[in-house]
C-alpha cells in the first residue's frame, strides 16, 4: 500500500507540473499585462485601504481606486498631447506664411562632417522608404488600426485586473500563501521584500524622472527652446518610458531648432541631452534603486537591462524586483535552511 500510495503521489506530482507548464504557455501572452497590473495594485493598494471604509463596499473602493490610476495617466497624456498638437499647428502657420525658410541645404552643410554624412545617408534612405509608402499604405493602415485595437484590448484587460487584485487581494493572498511551501513567517518576509522592491524602483523611477526634467528645462533655456518649462515638464512624464525616455521631449525641440535654422542651439541641445540629462538616469538611477531596494547599484544597473532585453518595456521593473525576491530567498536559505543542507 505505501508503494501504491507513493506512485499515486508522483502521478499527481507529473500531472500537475504538465498542466502547470500548460497553464503557463496560456498566460505567457499575458506576462507583461500581469506584471504591470500586480505592480499598480500593490503600488495603489493603501489607496484602496483609505477608501474602504468610506464606502463599505470593496467592489466600489476597488472601482474608485482603478478610476484614479486612469485618470492619473490619462489627464496629462490629454494635456500634453492638445499642447504639442496646438505647437505643431503654430509651427505649420508659420512656415505657410513665409515666418520663416528652411534652407535643408545650409542646415546640413553647418553640421560636423560625421553628422553631416549620416544625414545624407539617411535622407537618401529616407527618401527610398517614401517611394514604396504608396504601395504599402493599405497594409500600414491595418497594422495601425490592428496596433490600436490591440492596444485598447491590452489596457481593458490591465485595469480589469487590476480591480479584481485590488478587490480580492486578502483572498488571492491567502491561497498564494496556503499552496506555498515556506513557513508563514518566510511568506510576510518575502511579500514585505516584494513590496518595498516594487516602491523602490517605482519611487527611484518618479524621483530620477524630476531630475532630469529639472536639468533638460535648464538645457531648453540656455539654448532658447520656446515653452522651456512646459517642455521640462513633459520630459518628467516621458523620462518614465522605458527605452525610449528624454528622447520623446529632447529630440523634437532638436528638430525645432533646426527647422527655424538655429543649428549651433541644436547641437548643443543635443550635447546636453547626452551627456546632463543622460548621465542622471544612468549613474544616479541605479544608485537611487538600489538604496531603496537595498541592492548593490550594479546589480541593480544588469538587472534593468536584462529586464528590458527579457521582458520588454516592463523589464525595469520587472528585472529588480525578480532580484530583490533572489536576495530575499537567499537570505532566508543563509538564516534559516543553511545548517539543515550542510
Amino acid at each position: 500500500m505505501p508503494q501504491l500510495k507513493r506512485i499515486h503521489t508522483i502521478s499527481f506530482l507529473v500531472l500537475l507540473l504538465v498542466v502547470f507548464i500548460l497553464v503557463l504557455f496560456i498566460f505567457k501572452p499575458f506576462v507583461n499585462i500581469i506584471a504591470l497590473a500586480v505592480i499598480l495594485a500593490i503600488l495603489f493598494h493603501p489607496v484602496y485601504v483609505r477608501l474602504l471604509p468610506r464606502v463599505k463596499y470593496p467592489s466600489i473602493a476597488s472601482f474608485l481606486t482603478v478610476l484614479l490610476i486612469v485618470l492619473i495617466f490619462a489627464v496629462p497624456i490629454f494635456f500634453f498631447g492638445q499642447v504639442i498638437y496646438s505647437e505643431i499647428n503654430s509651427l505649420y502657420e508659420r512656415y505657410s506664411n513665409g515666418g520663416f525658410v528652411i534652407d535643408k541645404g545650409q542646415i546640413i552643410s553647418s553640421l560636423p562632417e560625421p553628422v553631416r554624412n549620416t544625414v545624407q545617408n539617411l535622407s537618401a534612405d529616407i527618401n527610398a522608404f517614401i517611394g514604396r509608402l504608396s504601395s504599402q499604405a493599405f497594409s500600414s493602415f491595418s497594422s495601425v488600426l490592428s496596433n490600436i485595437a490591440g492596444f485598447v484590448v491590452a489596457t481593458f484587460m490591465l485595469f480589469f485586473i487590476v480591480y479584481y487584485l485590488l478587490k480580492d487581494g486578502t483572498k488571492i493572498k491567502e491561497v498564494v500563501k496556503d499552496i506555498s511551501p515556506i513557513s508563514s513567517a518566510h511568506e510576510n518576509k518575502l511579500i514585505d521584500k516584494i513590496v518595498a522592491a516594487v516602491n523602490g524602483v517605482v519611487k527611484g523611477s518618479f524621483i530620477i524622472a524630476l531630475f532630469q526634467g529639472v536639468i533638460a528645462t535648464a538645457g531648453f533655456l540656455i539654448f532658447g527652446v520656446p515653452e522651456p518649462f512646459l517642455w521640462g515638464l513633459f520630459t518628467v512624464l516621458a523620462a518614465l518610458v522605458p527605452n525610449v525616455g528624454t528622447a520623446l521631449s529632447i529630440v523634437p525641440a532638436i528638430i525645432y531648432l533646426l527647422i527655424i535654422g538655429q543649428t549651433p542651439q541644436a547641437i548643443g541641445l543635443l550635447i546636453w541631452g547626452m551627456v546632463a540629462v543622460g548621465l542622471v538616469d544612468n549613474f544616479l538611477g541605479p544608485k537611487l534603486v538600489g538604496s531603496a531596494t537595498k541592492l548593490h547599484p550594479v546589480l541593480v544597473l544588469l538587472a534593468v537591462i536584462g529586464g528590458l532585453k527579457f521582458f520588454g518595456i516592463l523589464g525595469f521593473l520587472i528585472g529588480p524586483i525578480l532580484l530583490a525576491i533572489f536576495v530575499a530567498l537567499i537570505d532566508m536559505y543563509r538564516n534559516d535552511f543553511k545548517e539543515y543542507l550542510v
